[in-house]
């Protein structure tokens, strides 16, 4: 299993006497980059879901009232028609 570090050592890894070293190596294992993915896909399916249930919980005013406008203007054109 892979060692366990501390920020502190992350962080002198980074930095050393002259500065910022600009040359880091990140090593990604199976592990790390499977957790990776798995983030990522579980963000985005709930991002989807909290859309989906937002839009279905909280219904839009507007488009009730255009659909009811609609539903008049189809009563009186039918009317007028006949």
């Amino acid at each position: 299993m892979a060692e366990k570090r501390s920020i502190k050592d992350l962080i002198d890894g980074l930095v050393d006497k002259d500065g910022i070293k600009t040359e880091v190596t990140v090593t990604l294992t199976n592990q790390t980059l499977t957790k990776i993915v798995l983030a990522l896909l579980a963000s985005g399916a709930t991002i989807v879901v909290v859309a989906h249930l937002t839009k279905n919980l909280f219904p839009n005013h507007q488009i009730a009232a255009l659909q009811a406008d609609i539903k008049s203007i189809k009563e009186t054109l039918k009317t007028q028609l006949k």
